[in-house]
């Protein structure tokens, strides 16, 4: 009985041992386990986040040091004037008219912009029987179309003609484009006096631009008392505070100038006098039309530290004039750069050239539109229409003696202020707040500025 009894105490200790051993090896696996399981579960996690907080940190301390700088490529023309065989050729039986033919050539220009500018320079009519050319312009409203197919986004409106045919085919033409082209920004003329306080504004790229747009006066000078809201003109006081206001909500101002005198390829004192205003008030690029030729563009500065593009005219873009001056026109291109670095911005304008224009037309043919010089042929200018009405040599390579003679044209900036107090009045004379007329030199006797096109 006692050996049995030690067999089965020999078994049991034997099964103990096992027993014993298997709970190690558990105990073993399970502190592995948990060992794992913390690894994968907390340890690793927090490893993770540990590491993704300090590269944010890194990254953020790299981004708080490292400017961020944005570009935005601009490009403006000048004078959309379409004269009567211009806007004939738009015209179809259908009552479907259509211009879109007029600026195929430039369109991939005009699209590879960021931001594009043209002057409309006459007034948009939705009635085909309202048509009306020089002296007094009414333009089809599918004119506008084909603007904006071919890829501007700002139209400017203060102009001269603006009110050819009174303010409420102004505020026609205002409700036409809100209605059938919100994506554009119209300036310079206004549907109500809330419209005219308040500044407008694009953002490119990061980069907010404000715009502004007035002329010397217009042909009727409709805009007047209660009315005056509805056209933006020259005045000293209030362009100043455009201007401030501007500067308040942008990162720059664009200024669309609507000056000088007719056919002259040199700035005028009144446009100089009116540049070096904007430019000492804080204006970044001017663009200046209503010579209907080109003028000299550069950047002004001062001992102050202020400093301007200007455009001070940048010709015809479409129109059927008859001379080469009213043919060459330019298509302006500059690029702002934007650096930010934390709270702190600033713009400056790091490219700027004046590329030139020249309007084709063949009246026998029906075809219209402008071409970069560059693109153009002396096949094409054999065929231009101009040949019928002048005897001038029309090439490429006069075309380019021209621009070159325009833009080697030196302008000295004028320091002069007695210009800015002028108005026009309904003759187009050039008056001091005394009543004088003048003209447009500092010393200015008498005279006055061509207002027709």
């Amino acid at each position: 009985m006692s050996q049995k009894n030690g067999w089965i105490h020999e078994k049991e200790k034997k099964k103990s041992k096992v027993s014993f051993v298997c709970s190690v090896a558990v105990l073993v696996i399970l502190c592995l386990g948990f060992r794992q399981a913390d690894r994968i579960l907390i340890t690793e996690p927090a490893q993770r986040e540990a590491k993704q907080k300090e590269d944010a940190a890194r990254k953020a301390e790299k981004e708080a040091s490292t400017p961020k700088v944005t570009t935005a490529d601009i490009v403006a023309v000048g004078d959309n004037l379409f004269h009567t065989k211009l806007y004939e050729s738009g015209m179809k039986e259908s009552g479907k008219w259509n211009y879109d033919h007029v600026y195929e050539h430039v369109t991939k220009y005009i699209q590879e912009a960021d931001l594009a500018f043209i002057d409309q320079e006459t007034v948009l009519t939705p009635n085909h029987d309202e048509i009306s050319s020089y002296p007094s312009f009414a333009t089809p409203q599918e004119v506008g179309d084909a603007v904006v197919k071919a890829g501007f986004d700002v139209i400017e409106t203060a102009t001269n003609h603006i009110d050819d045919f009174g303010l409420d085919l102004i505020k026609d033409e205002l409700d036409y484009w809100e209605t059938n082209h919100p994506e554009v920004t119209v300036i310079g003329t206004n549907a109500t006096p809330e419209e005219r306080d308040e500044i407008k504004t694009v953002t490119v790229n990061d980069i907010t631009i404000a715009l502004l747009d007035y002329t010397y006066g217009t042909n009727n000078c409709l805009a007047s008392g209660e009315d005056a809201y509805v056209i933006n003109i020259f005045d000293k006081e209030q362009v100043a505070e455009d201007i401030r206001k501007a500067k308040e909500i942008s990162d720059c101002v664009i200024f669309v100038a609507h000056w000088g005198n007719e056919e002259d390829p040199v700035p005028s004192e009144y446009e100089k006098q009116w540049a070096t205003f904007l430019m000492q008030q804080g204006v970044d690029v001017c663009i200046g039309g209503h010579p209907h030729i080109l003028q000299p563009y550069g950047t002004m500065s001062d001992d102050q530290g202020n400093e301007m593009l200007i455009f001070y005219s940048l010709g015809n873009f479409a129109s059927t004039q008859q001379d080469m001056t009213g043919l060459l026109g330019g298509m302006a291109k500059f690029t702002l750069e934007k650096t930010q670095l934390g709270d702190q911005s600033s713009v400056k304008v790091i490219a700027k050239s004046v590329e030139p224009l020249v309007m084709h037309y063949n009246h026998d043919q029906g075809v219209y539109g402008p071409y970069l010089l560059r693109d153009y042929t002396n096949e094409l200018a054999a065929e231009h229409s101009m040949h019928n009405v002048r005897t001038d040599e029309f090439t490429v390579e006069t075309l380019y003696d021209l621009y070159d003679e325009i833009m080697s044209e030196k302008v000295e900036p004028s320091t002069g202020t007695g210009l800015l107090e002028v108005h026009f009045d309904g003759y187009i004379n050039m008056v001091d707040p005394d009543g004088n007329v003048v003209d447009d030199t500092y010393e200015g006797t008498s005279g006055k500025e061509n207002g027709s096109a």
